[in-house]
């Protein structure tokens, strides 16, 4: 069986709660890209999802304190970020110190907005801040659409010259 390359990790910041919803969503706009979301949080700790009526358990991969960023492309704020603000927003300095992207999907833009230095955005929106600048939508699938821009972009920048 031929496999293609091994997937690039992403780091995806998450809080107590996991929106399943949501990490599935940046999961499949990831895969389209050839990356995969990596679980990380500020606590070493067994986490919980619903989807529909179901539990699901989650394992956090890496600790805000252990983590080699070097190792990912970009971080992934979770909707559950601010929850952890301390450890999320310490994440995100770290990310953007080393030039790398730092999405804040809805409920968590305000931890980037604050980084950037600008009013904080509504819950519904969804933010990308790219060497020093606040990329941010709210319209439909705004989730989807920041994620695939982003990644896309890394791709483009990673691409040998024509």
């Amino acid at each position: 069986m031929k496999h293609g390359p091994r997937p690039s990790r992403v780091a995806a910041f998450v809080a107590e709660s996991v929106n399943v919803q949501q990490l599935q969503t940046a999961n499949d706009a990831l895969a389209r890209h050839n990356r995969r979301a990596v679980l990380v949080s500020g606590q070493q700790a067994l986490l919980r999802g619903k989807n529909g009526g179901t539990e699901i358990n989650f394992a956090v991969a890496e600790t805000v304190a252990d983590i080699d960023e070097s190792q990912y492309d970009a971080l992934v704020l979770l909707e559950d970020a601010a929850t952890q603000a301390e450890s999320a927003t310490a994440l995100a300095k770290l990310f953007a110190s080393k030039g790398k992207p730092v999405i804040a999907l809805s409920g968590s833009a305000s931890i980037i907005a604050t980084l950037a230095g600008t009013d904080t955005p509504s819950q519904a929106t969804s933010a990308a801040l790219i060497d020093g600048h606040l990329y941010a939508s709210d319209e439909a699938d705004c989730e989807w659409k920041i994620i695939d821009a982003v990644i896309g972009r890394l791709q483009r920048e990673a691409a040998p010259a024509a």
